[in-house]
């Protein structure tokens, strides 16, 4: 029997920032987690940069694969568009080029800060269970997959727990929270890649998105080191979970293929190559992230914390691991919900408003929105949470009335 302050249940991006954040505090901190590190994450890895004002002090150039500087979007693989991120003749300093990187690295260096400060790192340890307790929480653990059979025992004592699980996790479900998530589902093939500088198309510092490939989804291509990240998920479907939906999957992958072809990868390159399919429980509304005691709190995946128009969850787990264990600092852990809620709830609500939008009139998000010049940088700006979500879909709405107006009156015959 191990007695902590806190036990963090994974060692993503959202758990690892948790335990830094707590053990720098003076917590006595484990960090739990279910494989052996690094492992393989299925993930686009692309990240704003602002995130980096919540890594603690880690430096970019340890985790990014490239910089993306500009975008192409197309419908269908055709219509294709394509804008920087930043205006022209901006400096290195001040560019907001997107972080590409590879999630195994990147987790492990978050982790080896969580141990750096304090935090005791317990690999291959799986959560099985915990049980409520007068002091705390009691937590069983499944050490089958441990070298060491000895390194830990299999029940940790912790005044608190922080559920980073992601959207498989059991933690959430041990305490009664988020029990019926909305639920999109992506499938992602990391195919190998050689940059060749003739080719018009691929280049890594380009982003490739399509919009009309899937319906209530898109279709992306995100350039690595080594690979092309080639994916395509289905978002506000009909089914609450998307991965009830029997045809969802070949779909996706349909998809995934079409977008290699029109960019020119040959087929035998994706022959052979393992999909990887992972939910994303996306925002879906503010509800509870801690139990009514305050013991368990909830972050990143585990607490639906995907924007519901992007589908990007990085940036908000980082976030919301800092937040949690500044509740648990401050002796306030039932304010955990208030804290992520005050820092991400109205954007999320007005990106979900945004959300119905895009996804049940893409065509139109497309031609009068997304095409445009200016939509490039405003979106890496949303990403980054430099400006609001709030009023667009208004906006949004707006401009497809006025396009569609447009078009009306020059169809009408001259007379």
């Amino acid at each position: 029997m191990a007695d902590y302050d806190l036990v963090v249940v994974g060692a993503g991006p959202a758990g690892a920032v948790a335990a830094a954040t707590a053990a720098r505090g003076g917590l006595r901190v484990a960090l739990l987690e279910k494989r052996r590190l690094p492992r393989h994450k299925p993930c686009g890895g692309g990240m704003p940069v602002p995130v980096q004002r919540e890594l603690l002090g880690l430096v970019p150039e340890a985790v990014i694969d490239t910089r993306v500087r500009c975008m192409r979007h197309s419908w269908c693989f055709r219509e294709a568009v394509e804008a920087p991120i930043d205006p022209p003749g901006t400096p290195a300093a001040r560019s907001r080029a997107l972080w590409m990187v590879q999630r195994p690295r990147f987790d492990q260096a978050l982790v080896q800060r969580a141990v750096a400060a304090g935090a005791t790192l317990l690999e291959s340890h799986a959560f099985k269970a915990l049980q409520p307790t007068a002091a705390g929480v009691e937590l069983r653990v499944d050490r089958g997959m441990a070298a060491d059979r000895g390194a830990a025992p299999a029940t940790l004592r912790a005044r608190h727990v922080i559920g980073a699980d992601g959207a498989a996790g059991g933690v959430a479900a041990s305490v009664g929270l988020r029990s019926s998530p909305r639920v999109a589902l992506a499938i992602e093939l990391e195919v190998p890649h050689r940059w060749d500088p003739a080719d018009p198309l691929l280049r890594p510092d380009r982003l490739h998105l399509d919009y009309g490939v899937l319906r209530r989804g898109y279709a992306w291509v995100f350039p690595k080191a080594d690979h092309l990240n080639i994916g395509a998920g289905v978002f506000h479907a009909r089914h609450r979970d998307v991965r009830r939906d029997p045809g969802a999957r070949q779909r996706i992958r349909a998809a995934i293929e079409a977008y290699a072809a029109a960019l020119g990868v040959d087929p035998s390159r994706l022959a052979g190559l393992r999909a990887h399919a992972h939910p994303l429980p996306f925002w879906d509304g503010p509800e509870p992230l801690h139990s009514p005691d305050g013991r368990v709190l909830l972050v990143g995946d585990a607490a639906g914390l995907i924007n519901p128009l992007f589908g990007d969850g990085l940036f908000h787990a980082i976030r919301s691991g800092r937040l949690a264990a500044e509740a648990l600092l401050a002796g306030d852990p039932c304010s955990h919900t208030a804290r992520v809620h005050d820092e991400l709830a109205s954007d999320f609500e007005a990106a979900r408003r945004l959300a119905r939008i895009f996804y049940g009139l893409p065509g139109l998000t497309y031609r009068y929105g997304i095409s445009r010049p200016a939509s490039t940088a405003v979106a890496v700006r949303l990403l980054g949470g430099e400006i609001p979500f709030r009023g667009l879909g208004r906006r949004a709405l707006r401009r497809i009335g006025r396009g569609l107006l447009g078009e009306a009156r020059r169809a009408l015959p001259h007379t």
